[in-house]
């Protein structure tokens, strides 16, 4: 009886575990994807709208058929400002970092997030780092100088900068949502969050040179491809995987995104990475395993 269940535990957390690497190998296709959009002549307003229209419009259907789109008005308001302030911000940035940084680069670089979320949490709830966590910091900060290497063609400091800001001020919408929105179903927030980020990009082609539409097969194949492969498909396989593993060792598999991203830069986009580079996203990812295995130090422990 003992083994049967000792069995069924190990099938459950590898179900887990395959439904985490899968979520991190979709995302992990999204600043490709991103950088397919721009070669078909879509601008990123235009391309972001239509990631968060589609997927929007997926998780809604979803949600009505599993009764589970109703939200209190005050959560509801919260959750599409959040979209739409919060979360429309960093995808902006991410994606203005592809238009001058390689993909590889500007994934590494977004990783730093789990430092600047340790960060926030000692400075706003006073959470000391552990001893093991200051450490990571180090090696974040030690990542991010070695990964800026202006000796290549991979990327420029506008480029470098953008992602370090995407990856700061997703820390800061971590942060802040995480105090805002308690106890929502996790795809339904999602879907107001997509609601709210749609919002914001349709206004602001709009207000500019236009919304983009797919003009061919190709536009279309890769936004369809952002919206299910690399934004619908992740977060749902995300949410089970979490549930079925935890966020600390979800976290830790999801490193695998960025070295992904790195393999298909180089497959695809024929990006190139040097030594230097290598080696400090290297210690990038490994900070996150470090920030994630260790807790955090809460105020008065």
């Amino acid at each position: 009886m003992t083994k049967d269940k000792g069995r069924s535990a190990q099938r459950f957390d590898t179900v887990g575990a395959t439904l985490v690497m899968l979520s991190a190998t979709g995302f992990a296709t999204l600043p490709i994807l991103g950088k397919f959009a721009y070669a078909d002549g879509l601008d990123l307003p235009s391309t972001l709208f239509w990631r968060f229209a589609g997927a929007a419009a997926v998780l809604w259907v979803w949600m009505l058929w599993q009764g589970r789109w109703r939200l209190p008005m005050r959560q509801a308001i919260a959750s599409i400002l959040l979209g739409a302030i919060g979360f429309a911000i960093q995808s902006g940035l991410f994606f203005a970092a592809l238009n001058y940084a390689g993909a590889g680069i500007t994934s590494l670089l977004l990783y730093t997030y789990p430092a600047f979320v340790t960060l926030l949490g000692w400075w706003l709830e006073g959470d000391r780092p552990s001893s093991p966590q200051l450490a990571a910091l180090v090696l974040a900060f030690m990542g991010c100088l070695l990964t800026i290497d202006l000796s290549g063609a991979s990327a420029t400091p506008v480029g470098l900068g953008l992602a370090i800001a995407s990856g700061a001020w997703y820390a800061l919408y971590l942060t802040f949502s995480a105090r805002i929105i308690r106890s929502v179903p996790p795809v339904t927030m999602t879907a107001y969050l997509s609601t709210g980020a749609g919002f914001s990009f349709i206004s602001i082609a709009l207000l500019g040179s236009g919304l983009d539409f797919p003009h061919n097969l190709p536009s279309g194949l890769t936004l369809t491809g952002i919206v299910l492969i690399a934004t619908v498909i992740p977060i749902v396989s995300i949410f089970e995987g979490i549930r079925r593993l935890g966020t600390s060792q979800a976290a830790i598999l999801s490193t695998l995104e960025p070295i992904v991203t790195v393999l298909l830069g180089i497959a695809f986009l024929n990006e190139a990475l040097s030594i230097q580079q290598i080696l400090g996203g290297l210690l990038v990812i490994f900070s996150v395993i470090v920030l994630q295995a260790f807790p955090q130090k809460r105020r008065g422990s």
